[in-house]
């Protein structure tokens, strides 16, 4: 393995997640390429590997939530746990032979982009330094954990962590604990801790639509078709494919008479003709969910959102509901006020004592790069260019940071499919820019502004004509309301959009941006 300064790489990856995997894979087939990933931890998987809370798991079915040219045969549920998954990336990574490509243990600090001589050095933080004419993020979103701004939240006298940074040390046995927040990680841990404290007690600031979780272990006669039988593995993903690109009915305008139909035919059909709008559906069969765990009726109440489905995340699961009707765990739903010494205090007067607080408050969503300083052309940084919200030329390519291409970027998340299935329609766009730049004999590709604004402006128009764009708050958009992770339609589009780059969008003159 190199180690840096003389050797100019044609790629270098920031991170060894699935984007970064993923990337190495492509490369690897082009074979005239050579590239290095610098990973800060000491094995891949990402956020799969810093994560490790009981209960964590995907939402998104596991033979949908893998890269369409390593599937894998052996998944035993249909929904994975965050074992398997990094098992998974772990065994990918040895079977398309990329460990080799992976320099463990290197913390990135910066990235800047060198104007004369057109290639980007980039900066450990144990003083080394690798050049390359083409970076790749693959840092992804979800690696910096969002804490409350609570008073007296340093003060606290007991134990504290946040559910991603979660402290298996600490035994939780006969403890009293506070559970501050209520989206997915907390709904997650919550049913996995319970029968194990002496009381539990979450505060809940706003409840989420819960649906059921349709998930069960595979039989040995399925694993075995899925292995030896051709094309069964394909057809098996493309059904999931198939369900997940359907949920997108439910968060959207439906403007043109096609669209329509098709989502009243498959709202009729799943309800027998009793429904025929597809958020009506999916709220059916919250409620229904509801109906069958919860018996209190003004409980109920108090796990009904007043916001309309998919404004915020849809949560899968079976096991929060009964978790919430055992006798040692209670459900505050008035805000907190403070926390002052062993006590949450809440704003109906009341304190409650406790031993340990679980922060589950989930990511800071709209830092897509950070920690990492990213400085392009001159001296101007990412983290400036987004202070209003970011955004980028089809979630990929920004104005002034040529040849820097991000995977998992600004508005390519989505309520319904695989973020792989994102992930990999990008990496297919950034080959393609890549090869275009080496048959042209390019040193560098830009983004053009005009081309960026126009892209932007046309996504947020549609994106305010979807459920996100709701009244309620979420980690889809920022705190002014701009919706800066979603994109705004069904996963073929973006794909089709990926795969056919607009090469006159592209700028390779660095004097000129227009």
């Amino acid at each position: 393995m190199d180690s840096n300064s003389t050797k100019i790489y044609d790629v270098i990856i920031l991170g060894a997640g699935i984007s970064g995997l993923g990337s190495a894979y492509n490369l690897i087939r082009n074979k005239n390429s050579s590239f290095l990933i610098l990973e800060k931890s000491e094995g891949v998987g990402g956020t799969w590997r810093e994560n490790t809370y009981p209960g964590l798991c995907c939402d998104v079915p596991s033979h949908f939530y893998s890269f369409s040219f390593a599937m894998n045969p052996d998944w035993t549920k249909t929904f994975p746990e965050q074992y398997e998954i990094l098992d998974y990336l772990e065994n990918i990574t040895d079977k398309l032979k990329i460990r080799p490509f992976i320099k463990f243990n290197s913390e990135v600090i910066e990235s800047r982009y060198n104007e004369k001589e057109n290639f980007w050095e980039t900066f450990l933080s144990s003083g080394e330094i690798y050049k390359s004419r083409s970076l790749i993020s693959g840092l992804g979103q979800l690696n910096k954990p969002k804490w409350p701004d609570i008073p007296g939240i340093k003060t606290f006298k007991g134990h504290s962590f946040h559910s991603a940074e979660w402290d298996h040390s600490y035994d939780l046995t006969n403890k009293r604990v506070a559970v501050i927040g209520n989206g997915p990680s907390a709904i997650g841990f919550i049913p996995k801790i319970a029968d194990n404290v002496s009381k539990m007690t979450i505060f809940q600031r706003s409840p989420n639509w819960i649906v059921p979780k349709p998930d069960r272990l595979y039989n040995s006669v399925e694993r075995f078709c899925l292995r030896y039988v051709p094309f069964y593995a394909k057809m098996y993903r493309f059904y999931f494919y198939f369900l997940q690109e359907r949920n997108y009915l439910a968060f959207y305008q439906k403007h043109n008479f096609f669209t329509k139909f098709l989502e009243g035919a498959i709202s009729a059909i799943l309800t027998k003709f009793k429904l025929f709008q597809f958020e009506k559906v999916y709220t059916a069969g919250s409620l229904m969910l509801i109906d069958e765990q919860i018996k209190d009726e003004a409980f109920k109440e108090k796990l009904i959102p007043d916001y309309p489905i998919g404004c915020k995340r849809i949560i899968p699961t079976n096991d929060y509901f009964p978790a919430l009707c055992k006798e040692n765990v209670s459900l505050e739903t008035s805000s907190i006020e403070k926390i002052s010494d062993n006590k949450v205090c809440t704003k109906d007067g009341r304190e409650h004592e406790v031993d340990v607080i679980i922060y589950g408050t989930g990511f800071d969503s709209n830092i897509f790069i950070s920690p990492v300083k990213i400085t392009g052309l001159g001296g101007k940084i990412l983290d400036d260019a987004w202070k209003s919200g970011a955004e980028a030329y089809r979630g990929v390519m920004v104005p002034y940071f040529p040849n820097f291409f991000i995977c998992y970027g600004p508005n390519t998340n989505t309520g319904h499919v695989s973020i792989i299935y994102m992930i990999e329609s990008q990496i297919l766009f950034i080959m393609k820019c890549l090869n275009y730049m080496k048959k042209n004999n390019l040193e560098f590709i830009d983004i053009k502004d005009d081309a960026m604004r126009a892209y932007n402006k046309k996504i947020q128009n549609k994106l305010s004509e979807t459920v996100w764009a709701g009244s309620c708050g979420s980690w889809y958009k920022t705190e002014e309301g701009k919706i800066i992770n979603n994109y705004p339609g069904y996963g073929i589009e973006y794909h089709w959009m990926m795969a056919r780059p607009d090469y006159s969008d592209f700028n390779d003159n660095l004097k000129s941006n227009n």
